[in-house]
Parts: structure tokens; C-alpha cells; sequence
């Protein structure tokens, strides 16, 4: 739907999925002037053009800047509305920090897949093997701990790494019951996840 979508800058990053579209630009010296607002305007008339309306509620600014003294950069406005500008963001079900963190990533993650525990404590009741068991396990709580982990990894501190690691840990305790977590692992073959990462 906006694969014809064209920045009119050239100069901000674009990354568009069906019906979304995320730019960011990178200035690199306090003081050097923003594009971004005129990207802005050309997709809103892009938007018009193809008969489409931006949601400006759904529409936000990030400002990620590391400088000891935050430059004072205008606000982005859409369609004569200014954009909240926010410290975090949900892009495609990553959430993205300003800090560039992933506290809050982890903390959904992890959240969403002690949930989902709930599943196997109540399939494991009703005598479902332990093989059938951990196949759940990989399609409905693994897959949620991995998801997009190939751009949260490598910038992961160890206590976060621990926080998703004790839901796996929880999930081999619920299929094998009276198991340490590395006889668990041997038996079903489930290495570890960060090792997976």
C-alpha cells in the first residue's frame, strides 16, 4: 500500500510495511538543519493524493540524542497537528527506547509469555506428553521470547538476558516436573536461549 511512497528529502531513512511507515533522520552536529519536516509534509500529500487520511494520533516523535546538552529541535507537525514526542515506542512489536534500551521490550516479552505459561501448567494436567508438550512450548512462548531477537541481542545486559531466560527455565519445570533445568534441556533438546541468539 505505500510501496510508491517517496520521501522528498532523500535524506531520512524510511522503512515502510504495508499500511506503516517509520523515517528517521540523523543529524550529526548541533545546529545542522532538519529535513524531516518536509518529509513529513510530502507523505501527508502522498497521503492525500492516494486518498488516504494519517492518523495523528497514531502518528509520534522520537528524539534519541546522547549530546550532554539536547539540542532544542522543533516540533514535527502533521497536517497542522504536532506530534506527541514520546521516550518509548511499539515499531512492528519491537519496542524502541530513546535511550536505546530494551527494558521495556524485555518486561513485554517477558510478561506476555509468563501468561502464556498458564497453557502448558493446564495441557500438562490433562496428561499431554512431555513431547507434545514442548512443541507448544516452542510455538507459543519461545517464538514470543525470540521475536525480532536478531536487533535486541547483542545490546542486552546479562540481568535482561536472565529475565527471559527464567521463563524457559519455568516452562522445562512445568513439562518435566522433579527435573533440574540442564537434565531438562538434555532431555527434551532445548539449549539454552541465549545460545540460540
Amino acid at each position: 500500500m505505500v510501496n510508491d511512497l517517496q520521501c522528498g528529502s532523500g535524506r531520512s531513512g524510511n522503512w515502510k510495511f504495508v499500511d506503516d511507515v517509520t523515517i528517521s533522520e540523523g543529524l550529526l552536529r548541533n545546529g545542522e538543519p532538519s529535513v524531516i519536516q518536509s518529509d513529513l509534509t510530502s507523505i501527508a500529500t502522498w497521503a492525500s493524493n492516494n486518498l488516504m487520511k494519517l492518523n495523528t494520533k497514531k502518528c509520534k516523535e522520537m528524539q534519541i540524542c546522547f549530546f550532554r546538552n539536547k539540542p532544542e529541535l522543533p516540533h514535527l507537525c502533521v497536517e497542522d497537528q504536532i506530534l506527541e514526542c514520546v521516550s518509548s515506542h511499539k515499531v512492528l512489536g519491537l519496542i524502541i527506547q530513546d535511550n536505546l534500551k530494551w527494558n521495556e521490550h524485555i518486561s513485554m516479552i517477558v510478561t506476555k509469555a509468563s501468561k502464556r505459561l498458564h497453557i502448558l501448567r493446564v495441557l500438562r494436567r490433562g496428561g499431554i506428553p512431555p513431547h507434545d508438550l514442548i512443541t507448544i512450548y516452542y510455538a507459543l512462548i519461545r517464538s514470543t521470547l525470540e521475536y525480532c531477537c536478531t536487533v535486541w541481542h547483542c545490546g542486552l545486559p546479562m540481568y535482561l538476558s536472565e529475565q527471559v531466560e527464567k521463563i524457559q527455565k519455568r516452562a522445562l519445570r512445568i513439562i518435566l516436573p522433579g527435573r533440574s533445568y540442564g537434565e531438562a534441556q538434555e532431555m527434551l533438546q532445548c539449549p539454552r536461549l541465549d545460545i540460540r541468539r
